[in-house]
């Protein structure tokens, strides 16, 4: 073979990869958090039990979870956590406030990663018939 032939070769090699690599892995067609407006599902236990619901807002003392009601649950109040379709180094454990960067990678999956205004707030509390945020025994 030339020198030519095989830079050609090498070529289309290496092009063929790169076109096989892209569809290796989670794609947002396979997430449904991709798909609409809504945030991960979240399952949380507590020693009063577990939750289970939309992943609304990550805050520096708790998320803000839906299931039947709005919840503030603060991170002190966690035992443990799973979010849909998201690796394990996420998750909220041990009554401890996750890391900057598991928070940071939490907000990015919720329903409002820039947080809520009081106004907004107010509004998706009417939404559900509440004026506040329930708590854990509410």
């Amino acid at each position: 073979m030339t020198m030519t032939r095989i830079a050609v070769f090498l070529t289309l090699v290496a092009l063929a990869s790169l076109n096989n690599g892209c569809g290796v892995g989670m794609t947002a067609r396979k997430y449904p958090p991709a798909q609409g407006p809504k945030g991960v599902n979240m399952r949380v236990t507590t020693a009063q039990g577990q939750l289970s619901g939309e992943l609304i807002e990550v805050r520096d003392s708790g998320i803000v979870l839906a299931d039947q009601k709005l919840r503030l649950v603060p991170y002190t109040d966690i035992l443990s956590s799973e979010v849909e379709k998201t690796s394990s180094r996420y998750a909220i454990a041990n009554r401890s406030v996750p890391a900057p960067d598991a928070r940071d990678h939490l907000r990015l999956l919720s329903r409002f990663p820039y947080g809520l205004s009081p106004e907004a707030m107010q509004r998706l509390l009417g939404s559900y018939g509440q004026t506040e945020l329930a708590g854990l025994t509410q």
